[in-house]
Formats: C-alpha cells, structure tokens, sequence
C-alpha cells in the first residue's frame, strides 16, 4: 500500500518548524520578553511627547511636536509662535493606532528580528540571539521612539540591496524606490541619505548603478514630499542641531549610552534595594556600578572584534557600517550625547551580524571569554528588564497637560491643549 504523500508532506514541514524552532529557542524567547517589555514600558520623556504628537497628527494631519515648538521673534520685532514639525511617517502609523499605539512597535521589532534572519542567511550567517541583545537594539524597540522605524526600514533596505534577485528586477527596483521614500518621511537625520548612496558606489562595483538612480529618486520625491508637507503645516521642520566639539566627558557617556542599557551615573544607593531586598545591599552601590562599567566593557568587545575582521562580511554590508559610523559621528557633533543610542538607527541593521560574527572570532580564539561576554550580555538585558518591571509596577507616566501648564507660550494653541488636557 502506497503511503499518504499529503501526510508525508505535513509530517515534513512539522518536523522542519519543530527543527526551527529548536534551532532558534533563543532568539524565539528573547522575542517574546522583548514584546513583553514593549507593552509593559510606561509612557515619560521622549516617548510620551512622540505619542503625544500623534495624536495632535491624528487631529490636524500634521506631526507637530509641542516639545520643540516654540517663541521667536520676526523681522517686525513681534513675538510669534513657530510650530516643529516632524518627519511624518511614525507619527502617523500611531495615529493610525490610536489608543492600541503600542502594537506599532511591538510589529516594528517583529518585522525588524524577520529581516535580520534572513540578512544573515545570505551572509552566510545563522541570526545569533546576542547579536540581538546589544543594548541600542532592544533601546529602541522598547522606548517607541520614531528611530524604531528608521531601523527597521534600513534593513530592509539593505537586505533588498544584497538580495539582488536578477530574476526579478522590476519588483527589486520598485522595493529600492518605495524604502527609501519612506526613509525620508520617517526620520529628518535622513537627509543624509545620499552620501550612503555614494559610498555603495565607490565601494561595491557589483551594484548596477541603475538601482542606485532609482534609489536616489525615491530620495529626491520623499524629499520633496517632505518639504511639501511642512510648507502646508505652516511650521518649520524639527531641527535642534547645536554644533559643538564633544569633550571628553560627552564621549564616555555616549560610550556608555551606548554598551549599556542602565547609564552608572544614574544608580543611586537608595535605588537597589527595590530591585534586591538584602539588608546592606545599598553599602555595595559603588561595586556595582563598576560591575555594570565592565558588563558594558565586555558586551562592547565583540563589536571590536567584528569590525577588525571586516574580511566576513560583504561590501553592501560594510557600507552600511561606514554609513551608520559616519551619521552617528555626525549627530554627536551636531546634537551631543543625550540617548546616544537614537543615534545609531543607521547603524543597527548591521550590529546583530557583527556582534555574532565577532562571538564566533572570540569563540575560536577563548571559549571561556565567548561565555563570560554572552553572561554579560545576558545580565545586562536582565537589569533593563527588571527596571521595566519596576516602571510599571510603579505606574510612572507622563502628563502632557502639567507639561503644557508650564509652557504658556503654546498652552493656548488648541490642538495642544484639547490632545493634552481633555
């Protein structure tokens, strides 16, 4: 008697989702606290004004943002109000939302761990689940900040450039035009766009330069679109650069903003014993602020590695790193350090393959330091999730309306007030 091929096949495909899954336990449950943590983090600082602005975007159409709105003084020697308008892209996919704003990121992440798995398959590579764990990366996914976005649309831009499917170009082409229109309408700092346009030129002679045209014109129509939507605001686009030369203190603590998910300088005596209830605990504070500087120190090593042995990754991938190392330099001089981590959007589609490649290096050359900077790695992901646990526990949130009662120059706008107070 034959057997039932219909029963052969889905006997296949359990065994290989059975292989999957097996294959990526790790990957699968530091996704699942990942999207724990998103709809448990309370709204305050920056995120609490984003949502704030879409829902102001919900009411007008456009993404002002009552943050950096503000007085100025005209050629009439009048003081008016000159509203911030931002990138309009995020603040509209919450919008669109609304009260349910949190599933955006929680898909973003999904959409953006997708991606990266098969990014590293055609780098020849398996999606190693401490590559996910740098701290920028789960930063951005849990905090809602527009730069969730920005990093999920380039990787996807740089996975469409290294899977050039030659078979079908039309679809290819069209996915280069439409990511990086987007691109442009989700953060401002892509502006900056075409200088990685450039550096694919010079350094992977392999890229036709015709999608590089048609890439450049969907940055030159989002620009466009960009600078239309502002000029029918009636505000001015958000710029808050403060050129500057970061000084000594400025770098460490973009260092550390960057390694670490807890910044050392904010542990406060008074603040461990609500994580460890030990009687004592609080006399060992300065020991364990040197512990997390060394937990950063340790997670930041195979970032080191990876970039000294460049030879494992493909041109299209290193010019995302000169890319995203250029921009981040760039707004560090242009803007400072504050949540230095928003700055590496550009960069992060590449951090979860070099961390992993930079692990195997590790691995060959020191089994015992691999599992010491994958312990690392861990604890330091523990300490932010406990914190998150705490924040909610807490009930901490943000109050637009208090805020906007210390702002009488805007308070009178009634978007502001009506999206704040009602």
């Amino acid at each position: 008697m034959l057997p039932n091929l219909k029963n052969l096949k889905l006997t296949a495909l359990v065994n290989h989702l059975l292989m999957l899954i097996n294959k990526n336990l790790g990957v699968l449950i530091y996704a699942g606290l990942m999207l724990l943590m998103i709809f448990m983090m309370p709204l305050y600082g920056d995120p609490a004004i984003v949502v704030w602005s879409s829902k102001i975007t919900a009411k007008t159409g456009f993404a002002y943002d009552p943050a950096c709105s503000r007085n100025i003084i005209v050629a009439q020697k009048m003081m008016t109000t000159e509203l911030c308008v931002r990138s309009p892209l995020y603040y509209m996919l919450l919008a669109v939302a609304g009260t349910f704003y949190k599933v955006i990121p929680a898909l973003l992440f999904i959409t953006f761990i997708t991606l990266q798995y098969y990014l590293a398959r055609l780098n020849r590579s398996n999606l190693d689940v401490f590559g996910l764990m740098f701290p920028p990366v789960y930063l951005l996914f849990t905090r809602t900040y527009v730069d969730t976005l920005t990093a999920t649309l380039m990787t996807a831009l740089l996975l469409t450039l290294t899977n050039n499917d030659r078979q079908n170009k039309s679809l290819h082409r069209i996915f280069l035009f439409v990511i990086l229109l987007l691109i442009v309408l989700a953060r401002e700092s892509a502006v900056a766009l075409p200088l990685f346009l450039i550096i694919l030129f010079i350094t992977s002679s392999e890229l036709k330069k015709t999608n590089l045209l048609i890439a450049f014109l969907g940055y030159i129509l989002g620009l466009v679109s960009w600078q239309f939507y502002v000029s029918l605001s009636g505000g001015a686009s958000y710029s808050d650069f403060q050129p500057h030369i970061p000084t000594a203190i400025e770098a460490y603590k973009v260092l550390m903003t960057t390694i670490t998910p807890i910044l050392p300088w904010e542990i406060q005596p008074q603040d461990i014993p609500a994580y460890v209830n030990i009687p004592l605990i609080g006399s060992l504070h300065p020991l364990i602020v040197l512990s997390v500087h060394l937990l950063g120190i340790l997670a930041f090593i195979p970032l080191l590695f990876s970039l000294v042995y460049l030879k494992h990754v493909n041109k299209l991938v290193l010019s995302q790193i000169i890319f995203g190392l250029v921009v981040a330099a760039g707004l560090l001089f242009l803007k400072g350090d504050i949540d230095f981590f928003r700055h590496l959007a550009f960069l992060i589609p590449t951090i979860p393959l070099l961390v992993g490649k930079g692990l195997e290096e590790i691995r060959t050359w020191n089994k015992w330091m691999s599992f010491l900077i994958k312990t690392a790695y861990v604890l330091l992901f523990v300490l932010y999730f406990a914190r998150t646990v705490r924040l909610y526990m807490a009930g901490y949130s943000f109050d637009p309306c208090q805020y906007l009662l210390k702002r009488p120059e805007i308070s009178f706008i009634a978007y502001f007030y009506e999206t704040a107070c009602a």
